[in-house]
């Protein structure tokens, strides 16, 4: 926050608690003596006592609060024959209008300099998930694609339209949700969506009950996502195999629609398994023509899960021992074939949440175990084949 601004915000917070008033009137004031600017509207929310950060129904309750504080201050004044309204520090440059000048120019290189930064930090994200060769890959070329018409636009070069929105195949557990969240951030942070967030819905939450409902329902979920990633999974639900679907039907037109109106600021990502999203794709020919590109999520292979399963215990603290690590891979080389139908990732999920409940049952004998005891999983505590597939039967 700049110092001019961080001096101001404290003179107005000990004139809010003076006349009891609001953090909109906090917010309202500083508002109209500068610019604010992400960052600081971010710092701003955190002072004031907002986790959430700064949002638009953030912005919208400390605007409400100033209007009705302003009413309060105005009454108050003329009880009191002045002005109750702080006044704001006093600039030292002379040149006013270089200084905001300067300023403007600084700020527009930080702010390049943080989302380049936002960006790698991102991409390092996504590098990180074991895995997922060929995902990330085009998911990197994905990336350079739109770098480059970024260049272009800027020395004038018109860049061949290319649709942004994908479908993700693979089997559950493969990463899939992972991939579609990171790649809204990837793509604020180039510049390609206003805001990244995600919006994860599925046939439900499109689809009313009554004819006529189905195109406003739809149409509010696609507002949400606008600035970020609408993420459909089992998006062939729209289309039921065997018969006609017109609630799926009118989501499906009113969907390509929106898509083609807000091109410029949204992706949408449907995903499932791959021969029933190729058949959505093709039950329609505005799909094929919007969903170019597919990228296929691979099953992992028994040694990949092994580093999931390592990376949650590292990631609830738990310790674990090169022998019990081995214990856990020969448990889920023995999955080889069912990794699938089992769900990937989540299927080591479910495997942690087993060890965690075998070592509490060893535990429990216990009179006083030491804290490495009670945070590090042996030999013991990896269930047999059979202990496990009556589990998850």
């Amino acid at each position: 926050m700049r110092q001019d601004v961080d001096q101001y915000f404290s003179v107005l917070i000990r004139q809010k608690l003076n006349l009891c008033l609001s953090e909109g009137w906090v917010y309202g004031q500083l508002k109209q003596e500068f610019a604010l600017e992400q960052d600081e509207l971010e710092e701003l929310a955190r002072r004031l006592g907002f986790r959430k950060g700064w949002n638009p129904g953030l912005k919208d309750l400390l605007e409400y609060q100033w209007s009705k504080d302003q009413e309060t201050v105005r009454t108050l004044e003329r009880i009191r024959g002045k002005s109750l309204v702080p006044k704001p520090p006093q600039r030292t440059n002379r040149n006013p209008s270089h200084q905001k000048s300067k300023h403007a120019e600084t700020s527009s290189e930080q702010n390049q300099k943080k989302s380049k930064n936002a960006l790698q930090r991102s991409l390092k994200q996504l590098h990180a998930l074991t895995g997922l060769g060929t995902v990330k890959s085009t998911v990197q070329e994905l990336v350079n694609i739109a770098k480059v018409s970024q260049m272009q636009a800027k020395v004038g070069i018109k860049s061949p339209a290319i649709t942004r929105h994908l479908v993700f195949t693979g089997n559950p557990g493969t990463g899939k949700t992972t991939v579609a969240r990171l790649l809204g951030k990837i793509y604020q942070h180039l510049g390609v969506v206003s805001k990244g967030h995600f919006v994860e819905v599925d046939r439900s939450d499109l689809v009313a009950e009554y004819v006529g409902q189905t195109a406003p329902k739809t149409t509010k979920v696609i507002e949400s996502a606008l600035g970020g990633v609408l993420f459909i999974d089992e998006a062939y639900a729209l289309v039921p195999d065997g018969r006609r679907d017109v609630f799926g039907q009118e989501a499906i037109n009113t969907l390509l629609k929106r898509m083609e109106d807000c091109r410029d600021d949204l992706v949408v990502v449907v995903a499932g398994y791959k021969a029933e999203m190729s058949h959505f794709i093709d039950s329609n020919p505005g799909l094929k023509s919007r969903f170019s590109r597919t990228i296929h999520f691979e099953d992992y292979a028994p040694s990949e899960l092994a580093d999931i399963f390592k990376a949650s215990c590292e990631q609830h603290g738990y310790l674990l021992s090169d022998k019990t690590l081995e214990s856990m891979r020969h448990l889920i080389r023995q999955f080889d074939s069912q990794i699938g139908e089992l769900g990937n990732g989540r299927f080591v999920r479910n495997i942690f949440d087993r060890c965690v409940a075998m070592q509490c049952n060893r535990l429990a004998a216990f009179t006083k175990p030491t804290k490495n005891d009670l945070r590090t999983f042996l030999p013991a505590d990896i269930p047999t084949h059979e202990q496990l597939a009556k589990s998850l039967l």
